[in-house]
């Protein structure tokens, strides 16, 4: 038992040594960086573990709201360790918990949300039939794999290949996967983890401190999208955001990070500037519809490393 407490004790030096290490090194790097972030709960990034890493970021990097970091790309300041917090897919967690603690912080981020998910109550459409998927035993699963076309009965590779259909077939198996599951009912844990963040919840966040951004209306794959389906994506969300807040949402997060030139060109017609989920620092000179982030980590010491080796 000795031995156990004695190799615990030399994990934590360890990983505070390489935190310390990590800081060190990030702090003298020039550049500004954009962290993404999606649910914080069960079956996500854990919330002490969450709490941590803000702590430590508070601790030790000047954290910014996006639209500032955004403005010094823009002008060509010179890098002062700024650090966005973004979080993707407008999730309930975002208002219940992160919030709490970042206010509690001071520390500003931009939350990206589907307002015709919001309004419809519904989940993203891979949380959802991620879920109804695991309901299916083998068998079912792989005769509902023939019956869509899907090129494979494991779940992961069945939601891939469902992000790569046009808008119109994608829905077609979606219908078809929740006619097989006709008796699902999400449990309290699930609708903790994937019900979208309500109108009235973000009426309620500091605007002093958060900002709302677009994710699009429903969280398609836009590369899939015709011109029609993605100017409604993209114009539609902006906004009923607008006319919500009563003020402009001019910052957009491509879903799933998929995008292309005519995607970017047609965002940049529309929107100020966009992230992508491409691992990587805002170095000068970056396109603002293209913005790299880091995905936040399940500790702090890989999340200080990622403050310098971004694709770790």
């Amino acid at each position: 038992m000795e031995s156990l407490k004695s190799l615990v004790v030399k994990l934590v030096q360890s990983a505070a040594l390489v935190a310390g290490l990590s800081r060190r090194v990030a702090r003298r790097m020039p550049v500004r960086r954009i962290v993404m972030l999606h649910g914080v709960g069960p079956g996500e990034l854990e919330v002490a573990a969450f709490v941590a890493q803000m702590e430590w970021l508070a601790r030790n990097f000047r954290v910014v709201p996006l639209g500032e970091l955004i403005a010094g790309v823009n002008t060509g300041a010179p890098a002062a360790q700024e650090v966005a917090l973004t979080f993707d897919d407008g999730l309930r967690c975002h208002a219940e918990v992160v919030a709490p603690v970042l206010s509690r912080l001071g520390l500003p981020a931009t939350f990206f949300v589907c307002p015709g998910l919001m309004s419809e109550r519904r989940w993203l459409w891979n949380h959802e039939a991620r879920v109804r998927l695991q309901l299916l035993d083998d068998a079912q699963r792989q005769a509902l794999a023939v019956d869509t076309g899907a090129p494979s009965a494991a779940i992961e590779p069945w939601v891939e290949w469902m992000k790569t259909l046009p808008l119109a077939a994608r829905r077609q198996v979606e219908a078809l996967i929740r006619a097989r599951t006709p008796g699902f009912v999400p449990t309290p844990q699930q609708h903790a983890r994937f019900d979208p963040v309500s109108w009235e919840q973000l009426r309620t966040l500091d605007s002093d401190l958060f900002t709302v951004g677009s994710h699009t209306s429903s969280h398609p794959i836009l590369t899939t999208l015709d011109q029609v389906e993605l100017e409604n994506e993209l114009r539609g969300s902006r906004d009923a955001l607008e006319r919500f807040l009563g003020k402009p949402v001019d910052l957009f997060c491509y879903p799933n990070g998929s995008q292309d030139r005519r995607v970017r060109e047609t965002t940049a017609k529309i929107y100020r500037a966009a992230v992508t989920t491409e691992s990587g620092f805002v170095g000068d000179g970056q396109d603002l519809h293209d913005l790299p982030r880091f995905p936040v980590a399940d500790n702090v010491a890989l999340f200080a490393w990622r403050m310098h080796r971004p694709e770790a």
